[in-house]
């Protein structure tokens, strides 16, 4: 095609046009459809692009007397838009003129000429036959004004035009981005195995996962522990893998430009098994627990301990980092949870001591609760640090509890039993309650970790004793999704990276350590 053919207007008319519609089931009215591109175009700066299609289509994004109208009113040039408005030949003008005269009765109060505001309300709101208490409310906006700004006011007085105002008298901004972000929101939520980064969502294509964004595959196996693999889980920036084993000893993993990870530290130093390793906020540094042991606390670029933490004749159960990083939180024999700050000082807690001795515990990362559970026991504790109330979440009396697991949020938690199940809380409200339970993995003898992940930790991962991996999707419940075989020996502990979605790990009594991927194509 040569420029001037380019160049020559559409043969359709105007009218040809705006009677047309598009789509495969000629939903989308043309006319509509070209003045959303005209306003999406004047959104990001192209209005010379968008001022051409109106003269190419000879269909303006609004009519000269909207147009007209809508520059008044951006301009708060109150009498002048409410002479343009009747332009309009709307049925309804008193709803947008009380609008109007709202504008100018609020701007006169911020300029503070009281007067005429309340001289506004007597000789042009009044009139109008409004309920008394609506003329109440604008009157004691005098006492107390609205702390907004001018642009704030436009803005608003535009968002109540476009319900007050005929459909398609006014293109609402950038109409066209909003329903192509939410049909993307749509396509995301429908997704049975949605587990993508927002980045890899497109225009061009509809969006579906199906189960192979889900980690499946072998990557590497890590077999430098001597013992059992008891709990492992990676640094805050996905970098580095931290895991503790039966053979006393605590391993510190980096992973190289090809994703592959090698041994960066090993952490000795405990008498007995390590049964936790925790690392710091900015991934300097990691925690150990010892079992019925002390904890202890290494340098990430060293590999050594820097701080002993415990008492004399008491030992460690399970241990955290305080929500700040400024101190170590450990549940210990004494059936009491101690605090200490990094240079080993104790720090007052006055959460009563517990009737059995504890399993678990953790502090919240915004630092509001302390979560526990009793060895055997059936109910777990979230000890508020704010007022020293402590709210219970009680389970029947068979499902007794072997750990938990908080979401990053902390508006879930992940309770792992006896019975062979999972179980979904949300604690994040007034009060926690059960949301759904999963099952599917076998546990019978020893204490199966399990973890949030994936996109939006929309996921959960646990251990099994059958030597699998189980996965299950957080909404669509019981049975699991994915099981993953390779592991000869009891699962104990999974953690998902949480910044590359499609990486998992586990830790197996086979003394290896598994790295999850894609299944290759």
């Amino acid at each position: 095609m040569d420029d001037a053919m380019a160049d020559q207007d559409p043969p359709s008319s105007g009218g040809d046009l705006k009677d047309d519609t598009l789509g495969p089931n000629g939903l989308v009215k043309t006319s509509e459809f070209i003045r959303l591109i005209i306003d999406a175009l004047t959104s990001p700066g192209f209005n010379a692009i968008a001022t051409e299609l109106e003269k190419k289509s000879r269909i303006p994004l609004h009519s000269p007397a909207a147009k007209q109208f809508l520059e008044l009113v951006k301009n708060q040039e109150w009498y002048k838009s409410i002479d343009a408005m009747k332009q309009l030949q709307l049925s309804d003008e008193n709803s947008v003129i009380l609008l109007l005269l709202e504008q100018k009765y609020l701007e006169f109060l911020k300029n503070e000429q009281v007067p005429e505001a309340l001289n506004t309300v007597r000789e042009e709101i009044t009139p109008l036959g409004l309920d008394p208490r609506l003329l109440h409310k604008l009157a004691s906006k005098i006492l107390k004004p609205d702390p907004v700004g001018e642009e704030e006011d436009t803005e608003v007085v535009k968002k109540k035009l476009q319900e007050l105002l005929p459909l398609g008298v006014i293109v609402p901004e950038r109409r066209l981005e909003y329903l192509l972000d939410d049909d993307l929101d749509t396509q995301r939520g429908q997704c049975d195995f949605h587990n993508v980064q927002d980045s890899d969502l497109s225009l061009f294509s509809y969006h579906y996962c199906d189960k192979r964004k889900i980690p499946s595959e072998t990557l590497q196996v890590l077999s430098e522990h001597t013992d059992e693999v008891w709990f492992l889980t990676f640094s805050h920036d996905g970098k580095c893998l931290a895991s503790s084993s039966k053979d006393k000893t605590a391993i510190l993993w980096e992973m190289d430009a090809e994703g592959k990870f090698t041994q960066k530290h090993k952490l000795v130093g405990h008498e007995k098994p390590v049964v936790a390793v925790l690392w710091s906020h900015d991934d300097q540094q990691v925690i150990t627990c010892g079992e019925n042991e002390v904890i202890k606390r290494w340098d990430v670029g060293s590999g050594q301990c820097v701080q002993t933490y415990g008492r004399v004749d008491v030992g460690s159960v399970s241990c955290g980092w305080l929500h700040d990083g400024a101190g170590v939180i450990g549940a210990m024999s004494d059936r009491r949870i101690h605090l200490w700050s990094l240079d080993g000082t104790e720090m007052q807690h006055e959460q009563e001591q517990r009737a059995q001795t504890l399993s678990d515990v953790a502090m919240t990362s915004d630092g509001k609760w302390i979560v526990s559970v009793g060895k055997e026991q059936h109910e777990i504790s979230l000890f508020s640090r704010e007022t020293r109330a402590e709210r219970v979440i009680q389970l029947e009396e068979k499902e007794m509890i072997t750990s938990f697991s908080l979401s990053r949020d902390n508006k879930y938690l992940l309770i792992d039993l006896v019975t062979q199940e999972i179980q979904l809380w949300v604690i994040g409200g007034d009060e926690p309650f059960y949301l759904s339970e999963y099952d599917g993995h076998k546990r019978t003898r020893f204490i199966i970790r399990s973890c949030f992940g994936g996109y939006d930790e929309d996921f959960i991962a646990s251990g099994s004793e059958d030597s699998q991996v189980y996965i299950w999707h957080v909404a669509k419940g019981l049975r699991p999704c994915r099981v993953l075989r390779g592991h000869s020996g009891a699962v104990n502990c999974v953690s998902w990276n949480p910044t590359d979605i499609h990486m998992l790990a586990s830790g197996s009594d086979d003394r290896t350590i598994r790295i999850w991927g894609l299944a290759k194509k």
